[in-house]
């Protein structure tokens, strides 16, 4: 007897024959219960995760493209910042891209770090592009924890 689908509501219920096995919860589902082209069956949770996974996806994709965009500007000697006719002039502390004065900040931080003899408050301040700022965050969170 050949695999059946695992993704009905009644166990046992679909008699369809597989088409793919769920790349998240491993269940083999058929065509009704499932999308075969995305290798994700129809549960909420799965497709959640599906939906999470492929926005990651584009991010890097997207990202990847800035990044080598800005590298072919930055070897001519302009800006990163696309259609910026100025030159560079200070590194960003989080993709490490050259920009002019007009596409960079500086942002001070500070936070408490806790460890076993304590608490330390930690301040800082770090040159940020406009996209990497939401990475604020994520940079504290590396270089000092």
């Amino acid at each position: 007897m050949g695999l059946r689908c695992e993704k009905s509501p009644v166990p046992f219920l679909c008699r369809e024959p597989v088409v793919e096995q769920c790349a998240y919860c491993g269940k083999h589902f058929c065509m009704q219960h499932g999308h075969f082209d995305k290798a994700c069956c129809k549960s909420p949770a799965c497709l959640s995760v599906y939906k999470r996974d492929r926005a990651i996806a584009e991010r890097r994709r997207w990202e990847d493209e800035r990044q080598a965009i800005g590298q072919e500007r930055n070897n001519i000697g302009l800006c990163s910042q696309p259609e910026c006719p100025n030159g560079m002039y200070v590194t960003c502390g989080h993709c490490e891209q050259l920009y002019c004065s007009l596409h960079l900040k500086r942002y001070n931080f500070s936070f408490v770090t806790h460890t076993r003899r304590g608490s330390t408050r930690v301040k800082g301040d770090i040159v940020l592009c406009e996209v990497c700022l939401p990475y604020l965050d994520d940079y504290k969170r590396d270089r000092y924890e």
